[in-house]
């Protein structure tokens, strides 16, 4: 399963990343390669909790990535942080339902 996940810099170092698809899966990392590390294993957790409360597989559309991407711009406005994100493709291995 690929899914997309948004990558945010924090002002201290590391990252902050989220997988917009799957409400609540966040995650972070000191450094690119191990947010997204965990946030690997974050998605594959939350698809396990998915699973055996019988929800859906998560369906990302462009509108759910837009508007997580919008939101992490206004909340860096808001802070006072450079207007910076990325976002990622990552691959999972998980069973998930139906």
């Amino acid at each position: 399963m690929r899914l997309t996940v948004v990558l945010e810099p924090e002002a201290d170092g590391g990252y902050s990343v989220v997988c917009p698809a799957i409400p609540g899966c966040v995650s972070q990392g000191g450094s690119l390669k191990e947010a997204l590390a965990n946030i690997r294993e974050a998605i594959v957790l939350c698809l396990e909790v998915r699973r055996e409360d019988q929800l859906p597989a998560p369906h990302e559309t462009p509108e759910i990535i837009a508007r997580e991407i919008q939101e992490c711009l206004e909340d860096r406005a808001d802070e006072g942080l450079p207007l910076t994100i990325e976002t990622r493709e990552v691959e999972v291995e998980a069973e998930v339902a139906a």
